[in-house]
């Protein structure tokens, strides 16, 4: 459905725009951009993010991580919603793609004795969450809200680890659904820091979408229609509907659409 309405406001309005991006405040980086952006003929980016992870993801002794589980999801849910306060053993990259995400942090990043606050996340625009930090995502309404979530986490830790915070918003779920999740484990991760760029993709019928070779893990997901992965060396195969396939470092590739869909783009450098 998420899939249905963002492919209407692209064939019916033309546009699919984000809010403009939001400061940053001391909560996150914010990155969006206010019209779509034509990438090569037929493919157009919708919405974009990014969120610099500085140093890299750390043990809980602080020492750099041997490999990464990786997470992608697109998370949507009705009002009111607010999730469990958490933390995670790893960075957390949102970007929203329906309505306002409400989200929650325990202090500002930059003091940790100032007083939570909620930050309202439009269309568009992203929210950075660096490891350990007490935080929850909801919906105060009016509307549905729905953001594409990415997870890069110490590897073997759960994810996340659940918070008794007396100030955290108290724990209500409307109509909580994941338009799809998906999880790599194992990664080979960069060494230091890296930045997780996340992209919301529109594809017209029957064109191609050019993944070129570069230093960077590349993870894709189709969420709405449907495409076939092409990489030199290996026979075509289909992407089916909601599953990630990644694209290793330095490995060319181009994803055809058969009709209209849209793909959710994470690439780590």
């Amino acid at each position: 459905m998420l899939g249905r309405i963002i492919l209407s406001a692209v064939l019916v309005l033309g546009v699919a725009a984000g809010a403009a991006g939001a400061s940053t405040r001391g909560y996150g980086i914010g990155s969006g951009v206010s019209d779509p952006v034509p990438l090569e003929r037929g493919v157009t980016i919708l919405w974009h993010g990014k969120c610099r992870v500085d140093g890299g993801i750390k043990t809980q002794s602080g020492a750099p991580v041997k490999a990464w589980d990786f997470w992608q999801e697109i998370f949507q849910t009705g009002a009111p919603t607010w999730l469990q306060a958490h933390t995670h053993h790893g960075a957390e990259c949102i970007m929203n793609v329906q309505g306002v995400t409400s989200w929650w942090f325990a202090h500002r990043g930059d003091a940790p004795d100032s007083a939570p606050t909620i930050v309202p996340v439009h269309r568009g625009e992203t929210v950075y969450t660096v490891q350990g930090r007490v935080h929850t995502a909801g919906d105060v309404g009016p509307e549905k809200q729905a953001y594409l979530g990415i997870h890069v986490l110490e590897q073997g830790s759960n994810f996340n680890y659940p918070v008794d915070d007396p100030s955290a918003p108290p724990q209500s779920k409307t109509e909580p659904v994941s338009i799809f999740k998906n999880e790599l484990q194992y990664q080979v991760p960069s060494k230091g820091t890296f930045t997780i760029y996340n992209q919301i993709i529109s594809m017209s019928p029957n064109e191609t979408y050019h993944i070129f070779k570069f230093n960077q893990l590349g993870y894709y997901t189709v969420f709405e229609g449907g495409a076939m992965l092409n990489v030199p060396g290996r026979r075509p195969e289909p992407m089916a509907k909601g599953k990630m396939v990644l694209i290793p470092r330095e490995t060319a590739a181009t994803i055809t659409t058969r009709g209209n869909a849209l793909l959710a783009v994470t690439q780590l450098r």
